[in-house]
């Protein structure tokens, strides 16, 4: 299938959703893109943890903190919504890693605020702004529980923004060697058999029980009232590609019982898989 009828199934399958959608991805070689409204301006939900978790391993590749560095788990520490450090008590000093970790793995937001607290705001935007991408930025979570329904004023992006930032990180051209494999490390332990992956040869726990490993996902997912996204990079022996799948304008996801944003998603996966993935062979 080349590349221009890919495209279009997948715009025919982007008609069925209920809002808006937005597709890129690309190869990791170049060779390969496809495009759906990729510059449009999208709610990124929990994707733009992907950003923390950047920031984080540059002030630690720059010797400005320590990922063994530890904060206390306070009552104001608590956040509503997906992970599990809400549910537990006060007192806790988990490290800057157990944070990004539980961030990434379960989408934590507790750990998502706490990060964003010690880090700044100011500092995540301006390591945005210093990769180039103008359209992507976080906002403030301190307020989830009652800021949650406005998803642009959390946190925003484009489709191309996110898999350029996913590709160049890949490429290895943003972070020491060190902390490069400590980002996609993190990044691949989320263990949602998430929409990217759902229909893909790639096991969350391959590498913990020695399995064989041709195929890996490293992601983020985020699903807020009025959008569903998921940005991430599929390896694929040597080489693979990064694809992200954002959504907006949506009618209350919590009312859709079958999270159809969520199947589109692994729908658009499969078929770029099956179309790329022979290449590879």
């Amino acid at each position: 299938m080349t590349d221009l009828e890919l495209e279009q199934m997948i715009a025919k399958l982007a008609t069925k959703a209920p809002g808006h959608v937005g597709i890129c991805a690309e190869t990791l070689d170049g060779n390969r893109c496809i495009t759906l409204n990729a510059d449009d301006v999208f709610p990124a939900a929990s994707s733009i943890k992907i950003y923390v978790l950047f920031t984080l391993l540059v002030k630690a590749n720059a010797n400005q903190l320590s990922l063994a560095d530890r904060i206390e788990f306070t009552p104001t520490s608590a956040k509503p919504g997906s992970g599990v450090l809400s549910h537990l008590d006060p007192g806790l000093r988990p490290s800057l890693k157990d944070l990004a970790t539980l961030m990434m793995m379960i989408s934590d937001n507790s750990a998502l605020a706490m990060l964003v607290d010690y880090l700044g705001i100011d500092d995540i935007n301006a390591e945005i702004s210093r990769l180039g991408l103008e359209h992507t930025c976080i906002g403030d979570w301190s307020n989830f529980k009652e800021t949650y329904a406005d998803s642009l004023s959390l946190s925003a992006g484009t489709p191309r923004e996110f898999v350029s930032f996913l590709l160049r990180m890949r490429r290895g051209e943003l972070l020491a060697e060190t902390q490069q494999e400590t980002f996609w490390d993190i990044m691949r332990i989320q263990k949602y058999i998430e929409p990217l992956r759902r229909f893909l040869p790639a096991s969350p726990w391959a590498r913990e029980f020695d399995m064989p490993e041709p195929v890996w996902v490293a992601s983020k997912s985020g699903t807020l009232d009025d959008c569903v996204t998921e940005s991430g990079f599929i390896k694929i022996h040597s080489g693979g590609w990064a694809i992200s799948i954002m959504t907006r304008d949506l009618p209350a996801v919590s009312s859709d019982p079958h999270n159809s944003c969520e199947s589109l998603i692994a729908d658009i996966s499969l078929q770029v898989y099956d179309s790329w993935a022979p290449h590879y062979e």
